[in-house]
């Protein structure tokens, strides 16, 4: 197929497969374009740049507007939706507790540093200072807010990505917190199906603040609402 022939029936509009030079003697066939020479590669060649503009300017089939006025006239199917929506947690463990947070409160994980006390402060669940990259935030005991007791020994069974104690610091940037856990998991995406009603969960104070339970690993993960715990920490600060 000669070049000039390929260009010409671009010209006219006609894109059949048989006129797309760049299979048969550009960088797809056999390479004898005399083009290549110059432009490289087919992507610089303007026959082929008239080809993409003629299919995008090609005219809209007879039946296009139709079928997509019928498919955008059907309910939508909110249901289904509902039944796909996953959520992303951030699982962890305090004492005996496996817990988890909204991923999107979640700011950083890391090595337990010193915690600096604050004069004047005798507030068990306000530990102090802990500095985090240079940062000073202020560290909490979720251990004391949720009344969760610190075990003697840890479980037997470790099934965490990370052992032993992490800090995690979550928030909106404004508004950072840090506290440590036992032990972190890390993130995990659950279908929100799989999510149920807190029931009593032995702790009055943290079936307060939990919004549901997640069957994780053979374990029931308390799943904290999040602004519920921002808020009960901003009230140990007044």
């Amino acid at each position: 197929m000669e070049l000039r022939t390929v260009n010409c029936e671009l010209q006219t509009g006609i894109t059949s497969m048989q006129t797309t030079c760049w299979t048969e003697i550009g960088v797809r066939g056999d390479r004898t374009c005399p083009e290549l020479q110059t432009v490289t590669h087919c992507q610089n060649c303007t026959v082929y740049s008239q080809a993409g503009r003629s299919l995008l300017e090609r005219p809209v089939p007879k039946d296009y507007v139709q079928d997509w006025t019928t498919r955008l006239a059907q309910p939508h199917n909110r249901e289904q939706d509902t039944r796909d929506t996953t959520v992303s947690v951030c699982l962890f463990r305090l004492g005996q507790e496996w817990l988890a947070i909204p991923a999107n409160v979640v700011n950083q994980a890391g090595n337990p540093s010193t915690v600096h006390s604050l004069p004047h402060r005798r507030d068990r669940v306000l530990r102090g200072l802990v500095k985090v990259r240079g940062q000073l935030l202020l560290c909490v005991s979720l251990h004391e807010l949720l009344g969760i007791a610190l075990p003697e020994t840890p479980p037997a069974q470790n099934i965490s990505r990370l052992n032993g104690q992490r800090l995690l610091v979550m928030g909106p940037p404004q508004a950072l917190w840090a506290f440590e856990v036992d032990e972190l998991y890390g993130l995990y995406r659950c279908r929100t199906e799989q999510l149920r009603n807190a029931p009593a969960l032995g702790s009055q104070i943290l079936e307060r603040f939990s919004q549901s339970i997640l069957p994780w690993q053979h374990q029931t993960v308390s799943y904290l609402d999040s602004d519920r715990l921002l808020s009960a920490l901003q009230q140990h600060l007044l």
